[in-house]
Formats: C-alpha cells, structure tokens, sequence
C-alpha cells in the first residue's frame, strides 16, 4: 500500500506530531496525553499501528510506556520529524508497508476469511423445503386467517 506513515498513526501520535509546530504548552498537553488512560478505540487504533510499523522502528505495547523522548524518536525513525528542536516534515515520502503476521494472527485471519466464504453446497435439492407447500401444513380456507401471520384474512391476503 502506497501511504504516508501519517495515515497510520494513532492519535495520539498524531496529536504529538501536530503540536510540534505549535506552542509549548500545546506540547506538554499532547505528551501528557499519552500518559493518560485510553479509551478502547485508542488502544485498537494503537494495536494496528504496532501491526505495521516496521521493525527498525521500535513501538511499545502500549502508548502509555512512551515518554517525550522516545515518542520523538518513534516519530523520526517514521521520517515524520527532523531537526533540532524537532519539526513536522511538510511532505513525508511515501511508504510501502508490508504487514507481517505471527501465527496467532495468521490463524485469526484464516477464521475470518473461512466465515465469509460461503464454500460448497452440501445440501441436496430434493433436501430443502418446497416453496409450494402451505404454511402450517393444511390447506388454508378463504375465510380463516392468512397463514402469513399478517392478521388479515387468507382470501384478502394471499388467497386473491
């Protein structure tokens, strides 16, 4: 996939790389942002990122084991900030990520893709109920209710 790193990035990295160019105390509050408690959307968000970020690039299991530091360098093995004091690049490169899996996740993904399939069909025709037969079993008369279950007559409803 042909994407920036910024597509990926939770936010609260992204929040981080956002405040870079703003003032000091927009900085203090994003950083303090990752210490704080995260919603389960957050920690999802988070768990994606670690799924793609390269492996040169070292990511903690949670956001809340980064500090100031090591969010920077996280950001800067990305190409998304350089300088002293650190900066947003305008117009990162593009990246190719190639999502590696381990096996947990291997097996997670074949019981996905084998719940969409809709594979064979095992049942014989002569099997499966002829769409003819009334409901309930008996012939419904003109003036007893519809066996569809709408509470109108047959000979008003499925009879005309």
């Amino acid at each position: 996939m042909e994407l920036g790193w910024k597509h990926w990035l939770p936010s609260s990295l992204e929040g981080i790389l956002n405040a870079l160019d703003g003032s000091d105390t927009r900085r203090r509050k994003a950083f303090a942002a990752l210490t704080e408690a995260q919603d389960p959307f957050a920690l999802i968000e988070w768990e994606r990122f670690r799924l793609v970020a390269p492996s040169r690039v070292d990511v903690p299991v949670l956001p809340s084991e980064l500090d100031a530091e090591q969010a920077i360098a996280l950001l800067e093995g990305l190409g998304l900030v350089a300088g002293d004091p650190p900066r947003a690049i305008a117009n990162p490169d593009p990246v190719e990520t190639v999502l590696t899996l381990d096996n947990d996740d291997v097996r997670e993904l074949e019981l996905v893709r084998s719940a969409t399939e809709v594979g064979a069909i095992t049942t014989p025709t002569e099997a499966l109920p002829n769409l003819g037969a009334p409901f309930g079993g008996s012939k419904a008369g003109r003036n007893d209710p519809c066996p569809c279950g709408s509470g109108r007559k047959f000979k008003k409803c499925h009879g005309a």
